[in-house]
């Protein structure tokens, strides 16, 4: 029995010819083909350098990879993840790495924040700070890092030489198991904070001044303009900017191998996540282990992302 709602409805079949009548039609047209020509390299580039090796990194998880003889790698399903996770600096790795991760937030954010707050007020020579702010960015991290590890030396750095001449105690910044994970953060901070400085201003340049001005006529002061105009209608800049900060400190590799090493130190205070990966992969050769260990982290930075973006996501825009 057919209903006057089915009357008015094409069949399934109808739908069927409809769609292939408008791909065929797409298919006629010289402007897909241009941007069909124009795309296929990138899509090329991605499957060899990226989509393809992280399908194959699933499959080497699974296996006991044998580099000189991949196709016989004998399948061990979760072996490789039940292995890498009683490694026995495993936990620490992940304890270290989580550290360094909130510490990166205590130390960028705040500081990103105020001098953002401080360049939107600027009227003039803005792009000349923001590019002075913006330098250490664009700066070799691994010079970077060689030359704040020759500044902290602590028997010939000049940092414990300048604080002696003016009558304080020399401090083992790096050398001591206490100060050397907060100290490389430090470091990792003034070389990465223009970055998000330059991200903030603009989201804080983007609100219209005419908030301010009724903020102004209402008797809000600065303060209050800040947290009550400024902070939520950046909630979506601020999103973008926790987001990459997460990403990018639960992956930090760089600056701690060049600082201290691939061994961690000093007593491990500064073994990160991924130094263990690049023991299990390139020091001990174990290319099963050390994928799933990879894997391990995509998992937990994917979910750190989701839950960040439900949680700070607004449901408003303007």
């Amino acid at each position: 029995m057919t209903t006057v709602a089915d009357e008015g409805r094409p069949s399934g079949r109808a739908e069927t010819m409809g769609v292939w009548f408008a791909v065929k039609e797409t298919l006629r047209k010289p402007q897909f083909w241009f941007g069909f020509t124009m795309i296929l390299p990138l899509l090329i580039w991605y499957w060899i350098f990226s989509f393809g090796p992280i399908i194959q990194a699933f499959r080497m998880s699974t296996v006991a990879y044998k580099l000189l003889d991949p196709g016989n790698s004998p399948f061990v399903g979760l072996g490789n993840f039940i292995k890498i996770s009683q490694h026995p600096l495993f936990w620490v790795s992940v304890k270290n790495t989580i550290l360094w991760a909130v510490y990166s937030f205590v130390f960028h954010l705040p500081l990103a924040m105020l001098i953002a707050v401080c360049l939107s007020k600027v009227k003039r020579g803005r792009n000349v700070y923001q590019a002075l702010i913006f330098v250490p960015v664009v700066v070799s991290l691994v010079a970077v890092s060689l030359l704040f590890k020759m500044l902290m030396d602590p028997e010939v750095g000049q940092l414990n030489k300048l604080f002696s001449s003016v009558g304080l105690p020399e401090l083992q910044w790096l050398s001591s198991s206490s100060s050397a994970l907060p100290t490389a953060v430090v470091i990792a901070t003034w070389k990465g904070l223009g970055f998000f400085v330059v991200i903030l201003t603009a989201g804080m340049l983007n609100i219209p001044s005419e908030l301010y001005d009724a903020g102004l006529v209402d008797g809000t002061n600065p303060w209050q303009q800040f947290w009550l105009i400024t902070m939520p209608l950046m909630s979506h800049t601020i999103l973008l900017v926790t987001v990459l900060l997460a990403i990018g400190s639960l992956q930090e590799f760089t600056l701690p191998t060049v600082l201290f090493g691939s061994e961690g130190g000093p007593g491990n205070s500064t073994f990160l996540y991924n130094l263990l990966v690049y023991q299990e992969a390139f020091l001990d050769i174990r290319f099963g282990t050390a994928t799933a260990a990879s894997l391990f982290q995509f998992a937990f930075i994917l979910t750190i992302s989701i839950l960040q973006i439900k949680l700070l996501r607004p449901s408003w825009t303007y």
